[in-house]
């Protein structure tokens, strides 16, 4: 039993990690290709993609009439060209990276504490509104789930890098990963560019030498996220929302609007944040200052939308994950304390409970999706063989928010409406719609 013990303590990271692989493995295992999906597995002229040259040319004109998010989407659709079981296991790993990142920027220098990451991932998976559709599916796990851990991992190596000697080859892969990163989500990447601008603030406060590292990787943000924010198909499909509201109106409105949202949605991480000030203020402790540059990043990534036409619910993930580290740090700080060290341990113990009861609903909700998706298929390719060119099926709904389905168009009953268009063209056949 001693080396037992002594085997789970050494090696508790890796167990932790081990085991949210599995369970978000399954998760992935059973969802389906849902909804864009179809669309981007598909070329302009509706033949699957079947290269990188086809994925060239998508992102191409998806660059000039929709919008500039071409690396994720450009991952997503080399996905897309492979079997699921592919993106079922990077995107598990992806899932990983970006917990255990989360797990180092809260950590900092501090002792290792693996109960902290178990708390973090309970508190990712009950914070964020939209969690399947940002983590699980295809689409929206390439534009959210990748794009932010992109981001953290690239805020890691910014912050834990402070290079003195001015290597060239550092620099230019720095700037590199900065373009990158810099051009993958657009309120997230805003958010990524101010949490940068506090730490350089703070650096010049502290009087701390800014490294060409440091410069270099933030030049390279800038960049990609002009490339990004400038891509003719971001004014194009603006054009698309007609709307004669005055700007001014415009952004005041949204601002109401968006602060009611962040109460809606970040009501857990909010409350914390309260919390913790106010302890650390009775309690006149020095609140780390690596706690900021999450807060503002926070705010600004939520307030970046204001002139932006929609402010669809997985847009929320980067406001939550940086409040969720901002808090993080602040807990982290604490935990020398052996009060606030066993209030944390056994809020992680109850909310464990929690999470595999939701776990478990999640589960048996996106098994119908399966079993639904799988029906559909052998229906379609036993009629196929029937010469049978035109389906109807009922249609699928959730009211769990956490499942990967919730909130995306299913089938419509119009063959030639979204999605049913792309589903058609994908399956090669004539017409699908819902069955009423």
């Amino acid at each position: 039993m001693k080396k037992i013990g002594n085997f789970i303590n050494k090696n508790s990271t890796k167990i932790v990690l081990i085991s949210v692989f599995l369970l978000i493995l399954l998760l992935n295992i059973l969802t389906p290709l849902l909804a864009d999906d179809y669309s981007y597995a598909l070329k302009i002229n509706g033949k699957r993609i079947k290269n990188v040259l086809d994925i060239f040319n998508f992102q191409l004109n998806h660059y000039l009439k929709w919008g500039g998010r071409t690396l994720v989407h450009s991952i997503a659709q080399i996905f897309l060209m492979m079997p699921k079981a592919i993106f079922n296991i990077s995107n598990s790993l992806i899932y990983i990276l970006f917990l255990y990142t989360i797990y180092l920027i809260i950590k900092g220098n501090n002792k290792k504490y693996t109960f902290m990451l178990i708390l973090i991932n309970f508190v990712i998976f009950f914070s964020l509104p939209v969690y399947g559709e940002n983590t699980i599916w295809l689409i929206g796990s390439c534009n959210y789930l990748w794009a932010t851990t992109f981001i953290l991992l690239f805020i890691y190596i910014y912050t834990n890098n402070n290079y003195k000697k001015n290597n060239k080859w550092k620099n230019l892969l720095i700037f590199l990963f900065g373009i990158v990163v810099g051009w993958s989500n657009e309120n997230t990447s805003f958010g990524l560019i101010s949490i940068l601008t506090t730490y350089l603030v703070i650096d010049k406060i502290k009087n701390t030498k800014i490294s060409k590292f440091k410069i270099y990787g933030f030049i390279g943000v800038i960049i990609g996220f002009a490339i990004m924010i400038l891509a003719p198909g971001n004014y194009v499909r603006a054009s698309k929302f007609n709307e004669n509201t005055n700007i001014i109106i415009k952004i005041v409105r949204n601002i109401i609007n968006y602060t009611i949202s962040a109460i809606d949605y970040m009501w857990i991480p909010i409350i914390a944040t309260i919390v913790l000030i106010i302890y650390y203020i009775y309690n006149r402790k020095k609140i780390n200052f690596n706690f900021y540059p999450y807060i503002i990043g926070s705010f600004f990534s939520i307030y970046s939308m204001v002139l932006s036409p929609e402010f669809p619910e997985r847009s929320w993930m980067g406001p939550i994950i940086f409040l969720i580290i901002a808090d993080g740090i602040l807990i982290y700080n604490l935990l020398n304390e052996k009060f606030i060290k066993y209030v944390v341990i056994n809020f992680t113990i109850i909310l464990s409970i929690f999470y595999m009861r939701e776990y478990l609903v999640l589960v048996k909700d996106i098994n119908v999706v399966r079993k639904t998706w799988n029906y559909r298929i052998e229906t379609i390719n036993r009629g196929k063989k029937q010469n049978k060119k035109e389906f109807e099926f009922y249609y699928l709904d959730t009211k769990n928010t956490k499942a990967p389905h919730y909130g995306l168009a299913d089938l419509s009953d119009n063959p030639k409406g979204w999605p049913n268009l792309a589903i058609e063209y994908y399956y090669k056949i004539d017409s699908i719609k819902i069955k009423k």
